[in-house]
């Protein structure tokens, strides 16, 4: 039986943690922890969960455990985190892996002093859409990969009383006010898709170039919700490979996507991308990120255009069940990424494996955000150092 523990019970426990571990026979939930008791107990009972706590350092003490999920405000990772592996328990942490390098590699210093497994949660990865592009890419069908592109985006800020899901306003408050977020949408969202391109293209980010605005506060003049961070950004890169990406993202404009065709007044994102290769194009279309549907793939390839005016073809990806797992539903959804993902740890903690996404990748998506506001604050492009695969 493996022993774990979830620490901060909000959005993101719920929806991409908790369910998925109440579904592993072979899991116990031991314990969960947040700073409001209400909370914490709540997601113990609906989880089965044996204990809660408000006390973190309490609870270490107390349990027994083999791992630990943290799912807390960024400016805690670290803290948290190290005073797990320093136990020797299993870390998977959520993006952020903390709020900058230095805090990152002294978790990498400890992960590897204490053989710990220590996993950072770009559950992108384990999208089977994105882990098909990956495919793609690889087999050369769009040839030589030159270009990325991608378009996340929302309104919800322009008027939260009209466009702002009831059951979302409290998290994204949070995110818009407080400074514990570490940043605002850039860096929110940039660590997903600089995770994902580098992984697609095999290839580091070599610079950066930023232009960031807070519209709810210099624009609309809100000086309560529009806070301290940017909330609508752009950023242009260039990776070791030649290859150029452009990430635009923000929730103060809302594009209506491509193929699923997303973007009505109420609600939720739109997100898209496009791929440019030397043989081929594609462009992919989500719902929102914690919807369980596959994601729409269209590709152009000269390589596989048979016959000859067959032009763009939508890429097949499985079904999913519409269910979301755990005591209420009968069956989960084996394509959901956030299940794909915490069967991923659960399976490399019993079998002493290595995670998909390592601690080192986490590192180089801190890397990229901490460039990206450097690019902001001295008004021009950064080029980022080769990342280091030891520690001194």
């Amino acid at each position: 039986m493996i022993r774990l523990a979830v620490v901060g019970c909000g959005g993101a426990a719920w929806i991409g943690h908790l369910p998925w571990i109440w579904e592993r026979p072979e899991v116990e939930l031991t314990a969960t922890c947040a700073l409001d008791e209400v909370t914490a107990r709540q997601a113990a009972q609906r989880w089965n969960g044996k204990s809660w706590y408000v006390d973190y350092g309490e609870m270490l003490s107390r349990e027994r455990l083999d791992a630990v999920v943290i799912a807390t405000p960024p400016d805690t990772h670290a803290e948290l985190a190290l005073s797990a592996l320093e136990r020797g328990l299993h870390v998977l942490i959520e993006k952020p892996m903390a709020r900058t390098v230095a805090e990152c590699d002294a978790l990498i210093v400890a992960a590897e002093r204490c053989g710990a497994i220590l996993t950072v949660g770009h559950e992108k990865r384990f999208n089977p859409g994105f882990e098909a592009i990956k495919r793609i890419i690889e087999d050369g069908t769009l040839g030589h990969v030159f270009y990325l592109v991608v378009h996340w985006s929302a309104a919800v800020r322009l008027d939260p009383d009209r466009l702002c899901p009831p059951d979302y306003r409290t998290s994204y408050e949070w995110r818009w006010t407080s400074p514990s977020a570490g940043g605002g949408i850039l860096a929110d969202h940039l660590p997903h898709y600089l995770d994902l391109w580098r992984w697609w293209t095999d290839a580091e980010l070599e610079s950066i170039d930023v232009q960031l605005l807070n519209v709810r506060k210099d624009l609309i003049g809100d000086q309560l919700l529009g806070g301290p961070h940017e909330d609508f950004a752009v950023a242009l890169m260039k990776f070791t490979n030649g290859c150029v990406g452009v990430f635009e993202s923000g929730n103060v404009g809302r594009g209506l996507s491509p193929i699923l065709h997303i973007g009505s007044g109420v609600g939720e994102w739109s997100e898209y991308g496009m791929i440019y290769g030397t043989r081929g194009h594609l462009v992919f279309d989500l719902l929102p990120w914690d919807s369980p549907e596959m994601p729409r793939i269209m590709m152009y390839s000269l390589e596989e255009k048979r016959p000859s005016y067959r032009g763009w073809f939508q890429v097949e990806l499985p079904d999913p069940y519409r269910a979301p797992g755990g005591p209420l539903s009968p069956r989960s959804n084996p394509h959901y990424q956030f299940k794909r993902q915490m069967d991923h740890f659960i399976d490399c903690i019993a079998n002493n494996a290595a995670p998909r996404v390592t601690a080192w990748d986490g590192r180089a998506t801190v890397a990229a955000v901490e460039a990206a506001y450097r690019s902001r604050d001295e008004g021009g492009r950064v080029t980022l150092s080769a990342p280091l695969r030891a520690l001194v």
